[in-house]
């Protein structure tokens, strides 16, 4: 299963995450190749210029910890659910094409299956999606990492780790928004716009004219709501299998309550539960990125949305230039989402909120 981080058995299986691990780890060898060049130039009583290249188990630790956080749940739950549909792609890949298919061509039927081999030619159209870089950075000055190298590196584990839940938070807000540039407009890149799922075009955008974050609404109306919304994707676009809801805290706080109908409680079950067994509902599931009256919904599957992983998340140390310059340390990760639509522009994913 695909994942934001190096995994051994994937890195077999998988030749992009496999170019992306030997990339990681050329970049480690320069590094320790450029600290072993400083330790061979004599300085005498200047302990803080002494090589610092980082041994292996420390690295060894760092990987450990990257894979613990990038994998911990309890939140980024979109982050966490889209994982196993993640596409690793070469580290060079900046801009990914994919095929917007329509009708699947000519098929013929028979009991021999002698027939004719049909060549009718699929239908299609073009999309890309960005794969930008995001990047946490933490620093030790030149004597306190002599300091370091004598008394353990515990220290600086805890700044990885403080890095990777940063560069993990950015990355879970990539996929909901996209990223803006400093003039805060949306990232772009040979005329390719960064988006997220609440921001793409191919998401479809629904205006709420029920206040689902009051328990003045009826829990009947918020069934209904959740009924025509799921038949947008089912019904409108077509959409096969169950649909995944990402609801605000405010929406959720609301859903424990009894499930009333028509003045009658019905205490068996909560309203969770019964928009839980509606037919398509797979799940319903907080993010807390998601403010007041404003929910997702959407397949979770490969057809319909994927991250595009250009560099698993990763830590390494920076050459340094001269003896006494900081020793700097990198976080990061290249990540990109791709929401696919078929030729008619039929997505698997909604997002709705109250009208502006």
């Amino acid at each position: 299963m695909p994942s934001y981080f190096f995994d051994r058995g994937q890195c077999a299986q998988n030749a992009s995450l496999r170019g992306q691990y030997d990339f990681l780890q050329a970049q480690r060898a320069f590094q320790r190749n450029s600290e072993s060049a400083w330790a061979s130039i004599p300085m005498p009583g200047m302990a803080c210029n002494a090589a610092a290249p980082v041994p292996y188990p420390v690295y060894a630790q760092m990987d450990t910890q990257t894979k613990r956080v990038m994998a911990e749940p309890g939140s980024e739950t979109l982050l966490l659910d889209l994982m196993p549909l993640a596409l690793p792609l070469g580290f060079g890949t900046m801009v990914h094409q994919y095929k917007q298919i329509g009708d699947g061509g000519a098929v013929t039927t028979s009991m021999s299956g002698l027939e004719p081999v049909p060549n009718d030619q699929t239908e299609h159209n073009y999309d890309s999606a960005l794969v930008p870089v995001h990047q946490s950075g933490y620093y030790r000055e030149a004597r306190e990492m002599a300091g370091l190298t004598e008394a353990g590196w515990s220290t600086l584990l805890d700044d990885q780790e403080a890095s990777t839940r940063t560069v993990r938070k950015r990355m879970s807000d990539y996929l909901l928004d996209g990223a803006v540039d400093k003039n805060g407009r949306p990232l772009r890149f040979k005329g390719v716009e960064s988006y997220g799922v609440r921001t793409s075009k191919h998401t479809v955008k629904v205006a709420l004219s029920v206040d689902l974050t009051s328990l003045q609404t009826a829990p009947d109306t918020v069934r209904n709501q959740f009924i025509a919304l799921r038949d947008r994707l089912r019904v409108d676009n077509r959409v096969d299998g169950d649909v995944t809801v990402y609801v605000s805290n405010e929406i959720e706080a609301t859903l424990d309550r009894y499930y009333v109908m028509e003045g009658v409680i019905t205490a068996t079950r909560s309203l969770r539960q019964e928009l839980e067994s509606l037919a398509g509902i797979g799940a319903i599931k907080p993010l807390s990125k998601l403010k007041g009256n404003q929910l997702l919904m959407g397949a979770v599957r490969r057809e319909y949305i994927r991250p595009l992983l250009g560099q698993a998340v990763s830590n390494l140390a920076l050459p340094r230039n001269q003896p006494f310059a900081r020793h700097q340390f990198m976080v990061w990760s290249a990540m990109g989402l791709e929401m696919q639509v078929d030729i008619d522009g039929r997505s698997g994913w909604l997002y709705a909120a109250s009208e502006e």
